[in-house]
This record gives structure tokens, C-alpha cells and sequence, in this order.
């Protein structure tokens, strides 16, 4: 008799502190759901953890959403800098070339492989006004040939090609150190531009 009156105790003792652990998780549990989302009304423990399931569901899915675009625009970005890193390879690797072929008995045309940037492109032209009467047309391309036309030139082909080398192997350092002299330049003789410029 004695051993059965101390097991009912401890029995409930021991379903007390079941309970009390059980209050406990739920209360964790439901601590989870937003508050826009419980019910102002006593819900059942059921629904709140029905609640609480949809709800850790939910995060679950967008979770999974974020990954995934997070994943697309890393692998974007490995695109787009490797792009960038061939292109400027290219553009290093391409040695300048300059060439001028006779067209006519006052036209020529000039290439020009290697031009890295728009304004080193612009130098030239405005190099290419100085020896010559006219430039009749201008295409940039910094992959490939730039073409300029030029009339009636006023030195030898060769010392052309010559000084339009070394111009533009320095024009780094000239953009660099005399860019807004640069501008103003271009601005006091507009006619430098008056041409067909492709591109």
C-alpha cells in the first residue's frame, strides 16, 4: 500500500513537469508567428500550431526563392566579370597598329588597330587635322580597325604613321596631365569635328 501511495505522486509530479515542458514549447513555438498573423480570438493549440507550421513552411519556401536568385546573380556577376576581364585582355593584347593606304591622289585612308578608349580616338582626329587639309570621316572600334579618312595630306605617309604612333603611345600620360586643356582645344576650333563619324 505504501509503494502505491508514493507512485501516485511522483506520477503526478512527473505529468505536471510534462506539462510545464509542453507549455513551454508551444509558447516557443508559437512565439514564431507574427503578430499580424495570430487570431485575437482563444485559438485552439491546435490551429496555433497548425499556424505555426504554414508559417516556418512559408519561410522555408522563400528561403529557398532567395537562394536561388542569390545564385543567378552571383553567377550574372562571374559572367559579367569575366567579360570585362577578356575585354580588357583584348584591349591589352592588341598591339597599336598603323597603316595608310592611297585611295585616290588626294584621299587616304588610315587604320588604326589598338585604340583602347573613345577620347584616345578623339586625339587622333585631332592629330590627324594637323596633317592634313580635312578629316572626311571617323570610325572607332577598340576591337578592331578604327578607319579615318583623310584629304590631301600634308607630310610624308611615313612620318605620319610615325608620329601618330608615338602620339598615341603617350596620350595616357597627355589625357592624364592636360585633359581640361585638352577640351578647350577641341572647343576653340570646332571645325576639327565637322565629319561623318560611324561607329
Amino acid at each position: 500500500m505504501s509503494a502505491l501511495r508514493l507512485e501516485k505522486p511522483e506520477r503526478k509530479i512527473i505529468e505536471k513537469n510534462r506539462r510545464n515542458q509542453m507549455k513551454f514549447l508551444y509558447s516557443r513555438l508559437f512565439s514564431l508567428i507574427p503578430p499580424h498573423s495570430t487570431s485575437k480570438g482563444g485559438d485552439q493549440v491546435a490551429n496555433q500550431v497548425d499556424r505555426a507550421i504554414n508559417y516556418i513552411q512559408t519561410l522555408k519556401t522563400n528561403l529557398e526563392v532567395n537562394k536561388n536568385k542569390k545564385d543567378r546573380l552571383l553567377l550574372l556577376l562571374s559572367k559579367k566579370r569575366s567579360h570585362e576581364d577578356t575585354q580588357m585582355i583584348n584591349s591589352v593584347c592588341i598591339p597599336l597598329d598603323i597603316q595608310i593606304h592611297d585611295m585616290t591622289h588626294d584621299h587616304d585612308a588610315v587604320l588604326v588597330t589598338g585604340l583602347k578608349t573613345y577620347s584616345t580616338f578623339c586625339n587622333v582626329v585631332q592629330f590627324l587635322d594637323q596633317y592634313c587639309t580635312e578629316v572626311t570621316l571617323a570610325n572607332f572600334s577598340n576591337s578592331g580597325h578604327s578607319t579615318f579618312h583623310i584629304c590631301q595630306k600634308k607630310i610624308d605617309a611615313d612620318d605620319i604613321c610615325k608620329r601618330l604612333k608615338d602620339s598615341v603611345e603617350n596620350m595616357k600620360e597627355f589625357r592624364d596631365n592636360t585633359h581640361a586643356s585638352f577640351r578647350n582645344e577641341v572647343d576653340l576650333d570646332l571645325s576639327v569635328w565637322d565629319f561623318d563619324l560611324l561607329y
